[in-house]
């Protein structure tokens, strides 16, 4: 292979990709993911006070949909952490008192409580909101994923 010279930026760097050397093919070999425990997810940051979540509530909150009794589905979307169109909420406990995002009540360590799923590579930028269980069991009107309608 020839030597580019620098004006060639684009064309060194698409090689590189497409015919990558053995240190660049070692160096993606030797990366590994983190596990979520060590990033500090499900632990609570250290502004857990009533005021910084109630600042900080996106601008739009929708539960979509029950998708069993213990998971939702909820559209969020939120200047600071991103749009999430259809996210996946878990059921759970509060493990520490903080606010609700949907309603801005306050909400006690044990409470029953909402939070988004969090994968092994994909944390949501939301992950530390949560939703009152009780704000939401009494909403009728949303639909359950794969449920029919009968008439009598």
């Amino acid at each position: 292979m020839r030597v580019l010279s620098d004006e060639n930026i684009v064309v060194r760097a698409l090689l590189n990709v497409l015919d990558p050397s053995a240190e660049q093919l070692a160096a993606c070999a030797r990366k590994s993911y983190t596990p979520l425990q060590r990033c500090g997810v499900g632990t609570r940051s250290a502004m857990t006070d009533a005021s910084h979540h109630r600042a900080s509530r996106p601008a739009r909150i929708a539960v979509v949909e029950w998708l069993s009794s213990a998971t939702i589905s909820v559209s969020w979307s939120d200047s600071c952490t991103g749009r999430y169109a259809e996210q996946i909420w878990c059921s759970g406990f509060a493990r520490v008192s903080c606010v609700c995002a949907l309603t801005g009540r306050a909400i006690r360590r044990g409470d029953r409580v909402f939070r988004p799923r969090a994968r092994q590579v994909r944390v949501p930028g939301n992950r530390d909101q949560v939703i009152l269980a009780e704000a939401i069991e009494y909403c009728t009107d949303l639909p359950i994923e794969g449920a029919t309608a009968t008439s009598f």
